[in-house]
């Protein structure tokens, strides 16, 4: 199911996974499924870093050694809610003044099957719709992959 307003995205799917598996796989593992292609550094992204704890960072690595904050871990609850502040404004730049949030939950529906509930909360403070529209082919996107890598 997909859910897009003004003021939020919302994605919900199963994933075919432990709830640990689950919440691991979107905590720690990131770097493992999220695109290349999606950053907002001046460099190629090398990689994409979540530091799992309350006030632990949110941030990619860049080929030329730059660092690019995206936020930090504002709830951190295994393995069923996982709450990251979004510090990108709508014209993907890092503001720290900003925050939105991306809020994952992960409900157990059986041994080996979870329910994933992400919504992206506060998009009306990034202005345009045209970067909430984007952001909601981007999220789509990750969502998916996400998904692909719980799975394996």
């Amino acid at each position: 199911m997909e859910t897009i307003s003004l003021t939020s995205i919302k994605k919900e799917f199963t994933v075919a996974a432990t709830q640990e598996t689950a919440f691991k796989v979107f905590t720690e593992q990131m770097d493992m499924w999220w695109p290349r292609t999606h950053h907002i550094g001046s460099a190629d992204m090398t990689e994409i870093v979540v530091e799992p704890f309350v006030n632990g960072r949110w941030y990619s690595k860049h080929a030329d050694g730059s660092e690019a904050n995206i936020g930090y871990v504002s709830t951190y609850q295994p393995y069923d809610l996982f709450v990251l502040a979004w510090q990108i404004n709508g014209e993907f730049k890092c503001d720290p003044n900003l925050i939105t949030e991306v809020v994952t939950q992960f409900i157990p529906e059986g041994p080996n099957m979870t329910r994933v509930k992400f919504e992206h909360k506060d998009l009306h403070k990034l202005g345009s719709g045209k970067a909430v529209e984007s952001m909601n082919e981007g999220w789509g996107t990750i969502m998916e992959l996400y998904k692909k890598q719980a799975e394996q």
